[in-house]
Order: C-alpha cells, then structure tokens, then sequence
C-alpha cells in the first residue's frame, strides 16, 4: 500500500486508498471519515473537536485490547479526500499522544514520508494566509496534557457535547479551571435556536467556578444581570475581526491574574476576539508557542482565531518571548516567515464586518450527529439547562444496533457492534 503508515508494528496502520481494501486475511479494517465530521463554518476543515478526539481514542483503544483481534492486523482506512484525509491523520496521530503517550514529534514521524497533507485554514471568507499544519495540531494537543489541560481518564464527554451547542450555552473550557470561551448571552429568551440569557449562565458559571465574565463585543445586554448574580463583568471591546491593542492584551491579562475564580470570555461568536486574548494570557503566562496555540484552540473550540488574528499571536508571541533561549528554533524559523497579506493588514485595524454574524448563523445550523461512536445515555433535552440537572451515574449495558464508526469493514462489524460498560459523570469533572 502506496499510503500507508505503521503506527505498531505489524499490528496498527494507517492508509488512505480511492476504495476501501477488502480480503485481507486476518485484517481489521475501519473508516471515520463519514462518522467523526467537521462541522465548518466555511471554507475551514478541521482539525475535529477534543470530543471527536476522545471518542477515536476511546473506540480504537478498545478494538486493540480486544482478545478476539489479539491477532488481527488493524487498519484505519481513509479515502484520498485531501479534507478527510487530514483529520484521519490528526486522529491517528492524537491516539498516538493520548494514548500510547508518545510526543507529537514521534506521533508525527509516520506520516512524515507520505505525500503531503493539507493544513487546516481559519473559519473566515476569503484565501487564508497562514498555515495551521496537523503537526503544529499535535504539538498544542501534546503540550496542553503536560500542562494538564486536558486529562484523557477524566474527561466528560456528556458535558463537552452538550453544553458545545449554542441552545445549550456554547461554552468550552481552553483553559481547565482558569479561562472559558462562550458566545454573546441572548437579551431575552426567544423561539427557535438562542444562547442563554446572562441569569442562565450565571447559574452554570458559579457551579464552573467562573467569577468574572469578560466582553469584548457591543453592548448587548445589561451587566448588571452578571453582577447582581455574583459574577464581575468587565468590558473591553475591540471591532469584529480586528486585533487587540497593547492597552487592551495588557488589561485582560491582568484581569485574568486578578480574578481568584476562572474568567469566561466572549465577543459575539465567541471565536475571534475570544481565541485572541485567551492566546495572548496563555503565550505569556504558559510560554505557549503560538502555532500550537491556535492548533489546541481550534481542537478545544472550532473556529477560533480568524484573518489576522492568527499573524498577531504569531507576532505577540515573538515580541513576548523574544529574550527566552528555550524555544523550538523550527517554530521561530516558521513563525518569522508569516506575513500579513493586504487584506488582512486591513482588517487587522478595521475589522471584518459582519463576521461574527456569519459565524453564529453557521453555528446554529450544526448539529450533534445522530449515530454516534458512543451512545447518549439518559441525555437531557436541549431546550433543558444543563444545571438543572442532577449527576447522573449510568452503565451501558447493551449497545445500539449501529457500530461506532459506521462503516466498518469485514470482522470489525462484529467488534464494534458491542460496547464495553462505560461510566458517565454528567457535569464538569472536579
């Protein structure tokens, strides 16, 4: 096979043909690419979500200590789709990290002598400028384990899948315990598809342990509805799609030192600004390489950091740690050869009107897919604040019908038809 990597040696590969390989003796073979899919805002493909990321980790771990395929070569298959292609290999890569605890430069080297792949581009309209590669995805993911920020035996998958959806607040954590992305309260609660009110929030951000909330958008809704309800509320605005001041990079970064609690963030998609200035704490207070940055950022909330915003972190991450001997020379080499295009030059001062707009009108049309890797237990309904809810502690005991990754080939039919008990935690995990 002309595309393929070994990730164990004879026993775990990685390929990417025009059709699925068949009548391989004791082979197991397995596609995601119509099962764990990227939900664009537009031109933008990925990388897929921590939650898609856990679920391929989790199903691909189980098929591997399955005694039955003790002797079974195990395949991911992909197609030569460029866009599936390269979230396949992020996947594979991410479960190289995640689960069999290698560094991404190890995850990576697989795939470092097949045809290349294509890098992942930003949610705007319009030619992106800058290159956000799957290796740069790797590395922010590896780096935010050893920062501790995301913890593969504590995650809750109930929490990240619910609460990602805009009727159910639209919230993700970026920083464990410290800072939270979430998109422009509604004013008041309407019909058809709307973000929660600044009350609803309130009562879901004291059970989070936020104590501060941070605009950076238009005045939409009074902050006295915050602060009457314990949570401190700070304003600084800067225009959609533009760059933040010195003034106002310096400001958040001192807010977010003050608060005792964490601080969640929003503009009006709660992904440009938002992702920004959530960057900028993170490069100056976790020495957070910028490229990997906008990778862990993306993985954590799709759609984050937009046109110039990119360049910037880039740009604020040189001028920050400019002084400091330990950085990867290969990201510096990188980072010095980004450039702003005119057009981005442009709306790095002025904005991009209307994007934050069209971000949440595309936001709203995506939806949780209907099979799924791992069933929903008990799930409330989306019209049902998930702080209305009490912990619930549930076993699967029987699997649906459908395999988890949808189309599995030859004997992973029978694999992946049955489900080992798994144990749900509703809420974020302390």
């Amino acid at each position: 096979m002309s595309s393929a990597a070994e990730i164990i040696p004879d026993r775990l590969f990685w390929i990417s043909e025009r059709s699925p390989p068949r009548n391989k003796p004791k082979s197991c073979f397995f596609t995601i690419d119509n099962e764990l899919v990227y939900e664009p805002f537009c031109e933008d493909f990925g990388p897929v979500n921590l939650s898609m990321v856990y679920r391929f980790c989790t199903q691909l771990d189980r098929l591997l200590k399955d005694p039955r395929y003790r002797d079974y070569h195990i395949y991911h298959y992909c197609s030569v789709d460029p866009t599936k292609r390269a979230n396949a290999a992020f996947l594979m890569g991410a479960f190289q990290i995640v689960i069999m605890k290698k560094t991404a430069n190890e995850a990576w080297r697989p795939f470092a002598l097949l045809p290349s792949f294509m890098a992942f581009r930003d949610a705007s309209y319009g030619p992106c400028y800058y290159e956000c590669t799957i290796l740069h995805c790797l590395r922010g993911l590896d780096r935010a384990i050893r920062l501790g920020w995301f913890d593969y035996q504590r995650f809750d998958l109930q929490f990240s899948e619910f609460h990602e959806k805009i009727e159910n607040g639209d919230i993700s954590w970026v920083i464990p315990g410290k800072l939270l992305a979430f998109s422009c309260p509604s004013e008041r609660k309407e019909m058809g598809i709307c973000n929660y009110t600044p009350e609803e929030y309130s009562l879901l951000f004291r059970k989070l342990g936020v104590s501060a909330v941070v605009r950076l958008n238009n005045k939409t809704y009074d902050e006295q509805r915050f602060i009457r309800n314990g949570i401190n509320l700070f304003e600084l605005f800067f225009v959609d799609g533009s760059v933040p001041s010195e003034e106002i990079v310096n400001r958040f970064n001192s807010i977010v030192e003050m608060e005792m609690g964490a601080v969640a963030v929003h503009c009006k998609a709660g992904l440009g600004r938002t992702g920004t200035l959530i960057g900028c704490y993170a490069i100056k207070n976790y020495h957070f390489p910028a490229e990997e940055f906008i990778g862990w950022c993306r993985i954590c909330r799709p759609g984050s950091v937009l046109g110039p915003q990119q360049q910037f972190l880039i740009e604020y991450d040189l001028k920050t740690h400019r002084t400091y001997s330990v950085r990867d020379i290969t990201n510096q080499i990188s980072a010095l050869s980004v450039e702003y295009s005119p057009s981005d030059r442009a709306k790095a001062v002025y904005g991009d009107q209307g994007q934050a707009q069209r971000l949440l009108t595309a936001k709203k049309a995506h939806r949780t897919p209907q099979s799924s890797p791992i069933p929903s237990v008990d799930r409330p309904r989306a019209s049902t604040p998930a702080y209305d809810r009490p912990t619930v502690h549930t076993k699967i005991e029987q699997s649906p019908t459908r395999s988890p990754f949808k189309r599995p080939f030859q004997s992973s039919r029978e694999y992946f038809s049955q489900y080992s008990p798994v144990h749900v935690n509703y809420g974020y995990r302390n």
